[in-house]
């Protein structure tokens, strides 16, 4: 294996280190944060047209709810992970009383090449001692409902879960092999005004295949899917940053705070303000 010789000598002085020998390789790197795990009772439950910028992962505890993706209906019973990749628009709701553990997390650092889908599956031995530790089974007395031990646990469940159903979430053997550039192209521009003439020309292939690809493969049309590319930017500084709403837009190419709001009550049903309260309540 031929690697690349290394030295290097910090450019700040108060830092007494040094790194000599050789680089053979750069290994991929990602990251996880949990954004919400919980446990819930529903006596209702009813979630029109979801389609968020993180991971969902359900564990329910007993069956009566239901998840809608294209037509096709998934009960939600337990004894089954369910887990939702981003921008996946999908309908939810319960027939009758219905409990369930869920957690919300992001991955930074995956492929772009992640397509809709609502991927079920049994745990594996290993999955089923991090749920015991993560989502404990409630006894009959509420009472007794004992959170996690720790709040690493919710993180190796999610980093578990998406290990185990990843391979289903990648894009079908048809999908064109321009699609994972396109996308990067389009997370490399998202302060700037892109066009679908742009992405086109970038791909080297006409609008309209363009379009077919996008939705085939990502569930959105090329223009749709930047809008979600731009909402999830947006919704992590808002939860990370204390920049203005106005810088927001800008960094994210949104014309203006009104049409940054615009687009999250129309696609996050929520607004820029109510957002960065609940994420920092």
């Amino acid at each position: 294996m031929k690697g690349t010789p290394l030295d290097i000598i910090p450019s700040q002085s108060t830092m007494r280190h040094r790194i000599r020998g050789t680089h053979y390789v750069d290994a991929a790197v990602a990251g996880v944060e949990v954004l919400m795990h919980r446990y819930v009772e529903l006596e209702h439950w009813s979630l029109r047209s979801a389609s968020n910028a993180f991971w969902r992962l359900y564990w329910p505890m007993n069956g009566g709810g239901v998840i809608t993706l294209d037509g096709t209906e998934y009960a939600l019973e337990p004894g089954w992970l369910y887990l939702i990749s981003p921008h996946t628009p999908f309908d939810s709701r319960c027939e009758r009383s219905f409990a369930k553990w869920y957690v919300h997390f992001s991955v930074g650092g995956l492929s772009a090449s992640i397509r809709p889908a609502v991927v079920r599956f049994r745990p594996t031995a290993r999955l089923r001692s991090a749920l015991d530790r993560a989502c404990p089974k409630p006894k009959r007395e509420r009472e007794s409902i004992k959170p996690p031990a720790s709040p690493l646990d919710a993180l190796e469940l999610a980093l578990l879960a998406i290990q185990h159903a990843l391979p289903q979430f990648r894009l079908s053997p048809q999908a064109n092999s321009r699609l994972p550039a396109c996308v990067d192209y389009l997370r490399e521009h998202l302060r700037d005004k892109v066009t679908l003439a742009d992405l086109a020309r970038h791909s080297a292939c006409s609008s309209r295949a363009l379009s077919h690809m996008f939705v085939t493969e990502l569930g959105f049309p090329p223009m749709r899917y930047l809008i979600e590319l731009r909402m999830n930017h947006a919704m992590k500084l808002l939860r990370h940053t204390d920049h203005s709403i106005e810088q927001i837009a800008e960094e994210c190419g949104f014309p203006n705070r009104y049409y940054l709001t615009r687009m999250l009550s129309k696609y996050r049903k929520t607004t820029p303000a109510a957002f960065r309260a609940d994420a920092t309540s």
